[in-house]
Order: C-alpha cells, then structure tokens, then sequence
C-alpha cells in the first residue's frame, strides 16, 4: 500500500479543528482509494509560542522534515514576539517558493467564471525577508525620525524561482510565465530579477515568457485576467498581487510554501477565525482546498479528484453550520453520496 507522511500543524482558533478534520479525511480517502497517510499533529503559532517560548518548536520543525507534506489551517501571530509563525517556518525550513493556483468556482463569487492562474513568488528575499538584513530584520532605525528599509535580491535566488515556475508550469500544462518587475525603478535588483527570469526563460523553451511592469499587472489583474497563465515575482510584489488575485474568487485559494525537503500548504486566507469557532459558523473551504492540493502534489489524483467533486458540491449547497457542511462533505467521500449531485 501506498504510504504518506502528512505533518499536521494545529495552530490556533480553527486550526486545530480543522487539523483533526483533515486528519478524518485523509484516513477516509486513504481507505478508499488505496493508501495510508501517516499523520502526526504537532503544535505551531501563538498557542506553541505560549507553551514552549516559541511559534515552531524544534520537534515541529523536524516533523515537517521528515513528512512528505505539511497542513496548516489557521495559525495567529499576535503576541508573538520575534519573527512571525510563518515567517519563522519559512526562514527555518529554507521555503523559498509560495504557489498560489487562483480558479473560479461555482457557487462562490469571481471575476469571471473562466479565471485560472497562478501566482508564484520568491520569499527568501526581498523587502519582506527578515534572513539577510541588518540586525536579523527587514528594517531599522538610523535615528528616532529616519527608518530604512533594504532590499535584497541575488540571481542565485531569482533564477531558483524562475526556474521552479517553469516546471511547474511544464508539469501543470500551463503555457506562460509572465514576469513582473518594476525595473525602470529598481532598475539593479528589478534588474538582476530579470536577467535570472531571461535565463530561465531560455532554458525552458516550450513555455511561453513575457515581462509587465507590475503596476500594470495589478490593474491587468482586474481588466483582463484572461491574459495571465503563471505570474512570477519578487517577494513584496507578489505578497500584494496574489491577495489581489485571490480577491477575485472570494479568496478560495489554497498555497503551498516549499523548500529543498519540505512542502507546508495553507490558504491565502489563514486567520485563526476564534469568535467563528465559537459561533460554529467558520468557512473549511480555503483549508480543504489546501488538502485537494497536497493530495494532488503527493500523486493522489483520484482521491484529490473525489475531495474537488465534494467540494464543490459543498459550495453550490452549503449547510447553516460548519458542523454541517464537515458531515456532509464526509458522507459524500464515504459513498454515501454521489459526489456530482
């Protein structure tokens, strides 16, 4: 029988509901379809920093390791001193790639009902990264009215991701990578961004390749999101650009933050949602989603094709009560329902 390790981080507020949840799911798709998942749920967030003094305790981090694939819901960086959860497991781990897939669903609002793209951006580097800069963080102080920024981009880290946007678009049928940059401003570090993408572009010659400016994008995203396929960017410009992107489909997007060795999903929405779980009215669409995707990545189709059909019949006849729609999504994986109707 085919075997997976599946880390799962519980998190805060609806995190560890939805870890146990994802835990159920995997058991009952594995028995359907012919594998195990080995799971292990193991503490991440503002609940880890409070019990062990910080939000990625070493046992988890050596958990996600040695899994195949890692889950994570929800997890809340208030109170957290230091760098953020997600920051610390991408910093820890070596994460240097988030793949975001944006595609409309019916049942749920979008831009339009053909929307499919993906965004993928750097995130080792950049404005956003606490890994290369001065004192360990992205900013500083030179006095109390003078505050600085650095941005670092290296073409060792530019071409690692151009190069990693390029297979994924070969091994999805995607048919464009479009690079964005704001070069006649950036016009060194935009620049070497470039040259790597050039590169990558010249070794990857069955994929299309285009360079826009970034604000151009971000309006393009609006007016014609038709023309896009695979967006590839800096680390800033993408943070923004694939929330814009997600906006467009009601923010059901599922992502997946990897490294040399480790894979973490969770949604582009992954707030702990607290009063929600209280009130029993919380959305698990954007985390299942993150699981349709990890089964798809673990070379599980038919099992993340029967997860999709739920799914989305969930979306088109949603229940009152996140309870509600869990047991309906489970009795349709189950057989007692055809996933379809």
């Amino acid at each position: 029988m085919r075997t997976h390790r599946v880390a799962l981080l519980t998190g805060d507020g609806i995190g560890p509901v939805l870890a146990r949840e994802a835990d159920d799911l995997l058991a009952l798709l594995g028995h359907r379809f012919g594998f195990c998942c080995e799971t292990a749920l193991l503490p991440f967030g503002r609940e880890a920093f409070t019990a062990f003094g910080t939000p990625l305790p070493d046992e988890t981090a050596k958990g996600i390791r040695s899994a195949d694939a890692a889950f994570a819901a929800a997890v809340d960086a208030k109170g957290v001193t230091g760098s953020t959860p997600v920051g610390l497991l991408r910093k820890k781990l070596d994460l240097f790639a988030d793949v975001r897939p944006i595609r409309a669903r019916p049942g749920r609002w979008s831009l339009r009902e053909d929307l499919d793209l993906v965004v993928i951006r750097e995130i080792t580097q950049g404005f956003l990264s606490d890994r290369n800069l001065h004192a360990g963080c992205g900013e500083w102080m030179s006095d109390a009215d003078t505050a600085f920024s650095l941005r670092v981009i290296t073409y060792g880290a530019s071409r690692r991701i151009a190069d990693h946007a390029f297979d994924y678009a070969e091994k999805n049928g995607r048919k464009k990578v479009t690079a964005l940059h704001k070069s006649s401003i950036f016009k060194l570090t935009c620049g070497t961004f470039l040259r790597a993408c050039r590169d990558a572009a010249a070794a990857h010659p069955a994929v299309a390749y285009e360079e826009e400016v970034v604000d151009n994008a971000a309006n393009g995203l609006i007016a014609h999101p038709e023309r896009y396929d695979v967006l590839l960017t800096t680390n800033l410009f993408g943070d923004i650009l694939s929330d814009e992107a997600a906006a467009l489909v009601s923010s059901l997007a599922p992502s997946v933050n990897q490294g040399p060795g480790a894979r973490v999903y969770l949604p582009v929405t992954h707030s702990p949602s607290y009063e929600a779980l209280k009130a029993d009215a919380y959305d698990p669409i954007p985390a299942l989603l993150c699981l349709h995707m990890l089964l798809s990545e673990l070379g599980e189709p038919e099992a993340a094709a029967a997860l999709d059909g739920a799914l989305s019949r969930l979306l088109l006849h949603p229940g009152e009560h996140t309870a509600q729609q869990l047991s309906a999504l489970r009795r349709a994986l189950s057989g007692g329902e055809e996933e379809g109707h």
